[in-house]
């Protein structure tokens, strides 16, 4: 048995004693634990859940694609104490959509004991409404095709766990029910809903929306003076829907993310960084997979050619230290925003997500400046001393 000393985030408080496991799993927390053979005193540092991040398409000097870069990737995530991740993809033609698929496949089986755990794949795309582009390139946004999707669906075999699209598609109702049949989260994203297209989409099986606030149309003024609940405020009153937020306090303002929490309530905010390449390391150059030159500098990544944000430098070790200190959440609402909630959207759980008996040990320390000390997973140390 191994156990860990510090200061531990649990769903019913932080605890300052243990937390012990064998065989890859929790079995005691408490502030005495039966000795084990193997200890850890991480002292007054905290022991939080291991972060759990559902959008990233980069991040040091790699990007999410080849199967080389993905595995880079799963070893690199460790050092920020993210011990599960879904790589990204955006706009690309249906043959790279296609081999993203196969080489996460690849990349789940090449990442080896010392890598955080790829949980899957997340096509942001490519059912996109034009008219909400943000960064996408225009050319790889296409109308819904279900046969399009059935391929890839096929093709990724079971890597699929997240698909975001526009619902007010022609066929987005089709596509979501596709998506549903196959346990892959359809998420609204670059999207121009009506108030009508979110009711049906929900209905339908539409369970969570991509990085909220940004990508997004401005609620208007009704008869040039009251407020018009536009898109967001129909998704901030629908239950049914979990949202991501990138917590880097550029994307959405700190004033909005409690905002939002406050609305959300405490398992319906999931945290998350939409990395870039580039993201963890000085300002520099990059080139997206599409091909396109973006930039790293300041708090975000920007198209070389036109300044448009496509993308953060936000690592999950920053993303809660921002919750907690920019924006004053306990330590037990922000491990749920960075773990908990990411894993009960993806239907896990019951055996990640949290620090709690029977679970699986994936556990993040952190020091008082929340850097990273060291990282377990499944019960195993795969970084710092």
């Amino acid at each position: 048995m191994t156990t860990a000393k510090g200061k531990i985030v649990t769903p019913a408080g932080v605890v300052d004693g243990c937390v012990a496991f064998e065989h890859g799993r929790i079995v005691e927390i408490g502030p005495s634990v039966r000795s084990g053979s193997n200890g850890f005193d991480f002292g007054a540092a905290l022991i939080v859940p291991g972060f759990i991040d559902l959008h990233m398409h980069g991040l040091g000097q790699f990007r999410v694609f080849q199967v080389s870069e993905i595995v880079e990737v799963a070893q690199l995530e460790l050092s920020y104490g993210t011990t599960g991740f879904l790589p990204t993809i955006g706009s690309l033609p249906p043959e790279q959509y296609v081999e993203f698929g196969h080489n996460v496949c690849k990349a789940q089986k090449e990442s080896g004991p010392r890598a955080a755990k790829i949980l899957g794949a997340h096509y942001e795309g490519p059912f996109i409404n034009p008219q909400g582009k943000g960064g996408m390139d225009e050319a790889y946004l296409r109308p819904v095709d279900l046969q399009e999707c059935k391929e890839y669906i096929d093709q990724a075999n079971g890597a699929l766990k997240l698909m975001t699209l526009s619902p007010e598609l022609k066929g987005g109702e089709a596509l979501i029910k596709l998506l549903r049949k196959y346990n892959i989260v359809a998420s609204l994203g670059h999207s121009r809903a009506s108030e009508e297209d979110l009711r049906v989409a929900v209905k339908a099986g539409l369970r969570q929306v991509c990085h909220l606030f940004n990508a997004f149309e401005r609620s208007s003024l009704r008869d040039g003076w009251q407020w018009a609940p536009g898109l967001l405020e129909h998704i901030l009153v629908t239950n049914e829907l979990n949202c991501e937020l990138i917590c880097d306090m550029f994307h959405v303002l700190p004033e909005y993310v409690k905002l939002t929490a406050n609305m959300l309530g405490p398992n319906r905010f999931i945290a998350i960084t939409d990395s870039m390449q580039g993201a963890g390391l000085r300002p520099g150059k990059y080139k997206m997979v599409d091909g396109r030159e973006f930039t790293t500098e300041g708090p975000v990544a920007r198209l070389t050619s036109t300044g448009t944000v496509v993308g953060s430098i936000l690592t999950m070790n920053r993303a809660f230290a921002n919750l907690v200190e920019r924006c004053n959440l306990d330590l037990v609402t922000a491990s749920r925003f960075t773990s908990t909630n990411a894993a009960r959207a993806l239907g896990i759980s019951d055996r990640l997500g949290s620090i709690e008996v029977g679970k699986c040990a994936n556990l993040a320390v952190l020091d008082s400046d929340y850097h990273c000390m060291a990282c377990f997973v499944e019960g195993r140390l795969v970084y710092g001393d």
